[in-house]
């Protein structure tokens, strides 16, 4: 008997270790009809553990011979584009799939790892992955459209490396959601311009009509290969890409279901049914306009007020929302705000929080290609042409700074957590309050000097970064500390 209790223990363990290695990120997307502002809103929880490194570097416009080729972090080379375009990039240079982009035309991507269950994939060359392919969108696409078309030109013609994977890619106009399975197949889903779609590490998009060009793009064979594999058979009704090619296991992990579940709760106009209940559906309508606000509150749950939230009391303070949307795992959540009706440079928004967003608050960012803010690049220097080079990164002042608050919430969460909700809700709405007219003063000075707007542009960014690092030094160290002020 007590050697099957043992027996018990073990496999309840394995189950709990499978299911938490499955939550690595989530991402949600609201159609540019669905929000407030009337463009793209793409949120970002990146999930891979506090110990990894991470840093925003600018990599510039680039012109290139005719005859240049572009080196894969595999050693191949492939052809190099006459032109690659300006981009901002938060790197983790210490893990390949984990880097968030936006270039100069306001493309953002990121990714939410999906695992297939595809065993007899087919490469050509090595195959193509890690950051590769994120960095070449970033390059070469001046649309969401264009991005996926040129992600699944790649995937078709060498493969992809990894088991599976959710690229989302939007613009001021379009987000998509492209899956891609190790090796040569892929599919990507236009979220509905008047809805909100979410990804949470097991592919959401099902049904599929690939002769609806304007909201599905993917590989000719795909049902054919599905069925040759046996994992599609139409008798059982109409072909769904998540039923037939995500890993069983991970598709049905309650650390995946859960927080696309609750993401979905939270933002929808009609009830979302548990997904022990029904199917979850890959997009909702939203009860009202979605803002900024809005993506940040659903970055930051821990499943409050929901049967799934771990509030009883044999559940440690800190360990509340360990496997939830926002989780100590988050090494930054972003929050893209992408409109059309203004310059890229100014109607582009990167909403950063550096590590988990319930402890750190949302900096907003207007990505303009001639500089970063300083605290936060890497510790050390870079070359700005290193893209794959060995280097020992280190954290930025920022970066180690909302580390150590991180950490030091973590320690005492219950309590601990109270000023900081204050001290953040006072940050960002400050934020917020004062975003329209700073861009209606934007917008004016840009019609007369674009290069004094670029400038005051990252001077803000440099004041914003300055200021959220102020706040958490105080909190931590409880001392007077300056706090810079906006310029």
């Amino acid at each position: 008997m007590k050697r099957m209790w043992c027996i018990v223990l073990i496999v309840l363990m394995l189950t709990i270790w499978v299911d938490q290695t499955h939550g690595d990120c989530f991402s949600i997307v609201a159609g540019k009809d669905a929000t407030e502002d009337g463009g793209v809103l793409f949120g970002h929880n990146e999930d891979n553990a506090r110990k990894f490194v991470a840093g925003l570097r600018r990599i510039s416009r680039l012109e290139h011979a005719d005859d240049e080729r572009l080196t894969l972090k595999n050693g191949f080379s492939i052809p190099q584009v006459k032109t690659t375009y300006g981009y901002w990039w938060l790197q983790m240079p210490e893990r390949d799939h984990s880097d968030t982009f936006i270039n100069e035309y306001g493309v953002a991507i990121a990714s939410d790892n999906c695992s297939s269950r595809e065993d007899k994939p087919e490469l050509t060359d090595g195959g193509i992955g890690g950051p590769d392919l994120r960095r070449i969108i970033a390059e070469r696409a001046q649309t969401a459209r264009e991005g996926v078309e040129l992600l699944g030109s790649f995937v078709e013609q060498y493969g992809y490396t990894a088991s599976g994977r959710t690229f989302i890619i939007c613009d001021a106009n379009e987000g998509w959601f492209v899956a891609v399975v190790n090796g040569k197949h892929w599919v990507a889903q236009r979220v509905p311009d008047d809805k909100v779609a979410i990804v949470a590490n097991t592919f959401s998009i099902r049904e599929v009509s690939l002769s609806d060009k304007r909201n599905f793009l993917g590989t000719s064979d795909l049902v054919a290969y599905a069925q040759k594999r046996g994992w599609y058979n139409p008798t059982n009704g109409p072909f769904s890409f998540e039923a037939a090619y995500a890993d069983p296991q991970t598709r049905a992990s309650q650390g995946n279901t859960h927080r696309q579940w609750s993401g979905l709760r939270l933002i929808s106009k009609e009830p979302v049914p548990p997904p022990e209940e029904e199917q979850l559906p890959f997009a909702v309508t939203p009860k009202e306009p979605i803002k900024v606000q809005n993506l940040a509150t659903v970055l930051r749950d821990h499943y409050e007020n929901s049967p799934y939230e771990q509030n009883d009391d044999t559940t440690p303070a800190h360990k509340r929302h360990t496997s939830t949307i926002c989780q100590p795992a988050t090494n930054s959540s972003s929050i893209f705000q992408l409109r059309s009706k203004m310059p890229v440079e100014i109607g582009c928004v990167w909403w950063l929080a550096l590590w988990q967003p319930c402890s750190t608050p949302y900096i907003p960012l207007y990505p303009v290609m001639n500089e970063v803010p300083e605290q936060m690049g890497f510790g050390s220097f870079i070359e700005e042409s290193c893209y794959y080079c060995t280097f020992s990164p280190e954290f930025g002042p920022a970066y180690q700074t909302l580390s150590d608050l991180t950490e030091w919430v973590n320690e005492e969460y219950l309590t601990r957590i109270k000023p900081i909700i204050a001290m953040r809700t006072t940050l960002e709405k400050d934020f917020f309050s004062n975003q329209e007219p700073f861009e209606m003063f934007m917008i004016d000075l840009w019609k007369k000097d674009t290069e004094k707007t670029r400038s005051l542009l990252s001077q803000f960014n440099h004041g914003a970064v300055s200021r959220a690092v102020g706040k958490a030094l105080y909190i931590t160290q409880d001392t007077s500390q300056e706090v810079i002020t906006l310029p």
